[in-house]
């Protein structure tokens, strides 16, 4: 993989974390053909692809997706913070490859945990909003048609694939807004969960910026202090990290 950091870092910046998350899927892929051991892959990580850690994750999940693996075993070995985006792109990968055993007949992953379960699902929404084709109505009505108990975690994932790929005015994000109901404290932390991981690869756009400030009623800079503030009080190697983070963050949105 060495060979092709280069390659990655031409892709345009805008959406050059997804070629490293493609990347990380070819890389998993192989290091699972040949045992159990993600020797290349956590290479890849620590040395080229750490600004990219959440994508990286993500495209771990979508090769333990692809070779039908559950990864459960494998997220003790993870940072605490980014193991259950591996569950997310696991989702994700089911959502748009698998979608009569993962939206139709609404089965997922046994999941460990719960925090693993509400992953998976928000990688499920994640996929939602590529499955409509970007159509809020047709995403809300796919989105209602699961247990009221999953909602939460699907419409999370939906705010986050609507600002990360961007491509609304202020208007459509208003209306998709509305549309949220009870779920826009879900929508506004999806954006700001994107927007913290662009910061994180050096590359906010300006869409990513838009859903936050139509959603969360913030601009860029005061979510990334909220969110320091945030981590800068919780054990972030603790087993829980990620479920906490996303639970304050979730109160500083209702």
């Amino acid at each position: 993989w060495k060979r092709h950091v280069a390659e990655l870092d031409s892709a345009y910046v805008e959406f050059r974390s997804i070629a490293y998350e493609s990347a990380s899927m070819s890389i998993a892929l192989e290091d699972l053909k040949q045992g159990e051991q993600l020797t290349n892959w956590f290479q890849f990580l620590n040395e080229a692809a750490s600004a990219h850690a959440t994508q990286v994750h993500v495209g771990l999940g979508w090769a333990f997706a692809q070779a039908l693996k559950n990864p459960i075993t494998y997220l003790p070995e993870l940072n605490p913070m980014m193991r259950y985006r591996v569950l997310d792109g696991y989702g994700y990968y089911e959502g748009i490859f698998r979608r009569r055993r993962s939206i139709i007949n609404h089965l997922k992953l046994e999941a460990a945990d719960a925090i693993a379960s509400a992953a998976l699902d928000q990688g499920l929404g994640r996929s939602i909003w590529y499955l409509n084709k970007g159509i809020i109505d047709d995403a809300k009505t796919m989105i209602e048609g699961f247990a009221i108990g999953r909602q939460k975690d699907l419409w999370r994932g939906l705010g986050i694939a609507i600002a990360y790929v961007g491509g609304c005015d202020e208007d459509t994000l208003g209306e998709i807004f509305s549309k949220a109901d009870s779920f826009k404290t879900q929508l506004a932390t999806g954006a700001a969960m994107a927007l913290v991981s662009r910061d994180s690869a050096k590359y906010i756009s300006t869409d990513t910026e838009l859903a936050c400030k139509v959603w969360c009623k913030q601009d860029a800079e005061q979510i990334l202090e909220l969110n320091y503030a945030i981590k800068s009080k919780l054990d972030l190697q603790s087993d829980d990290a990620y479920e906490k983070w996303i639970s304050e963050l979730e109160k500083s949105f209702s």
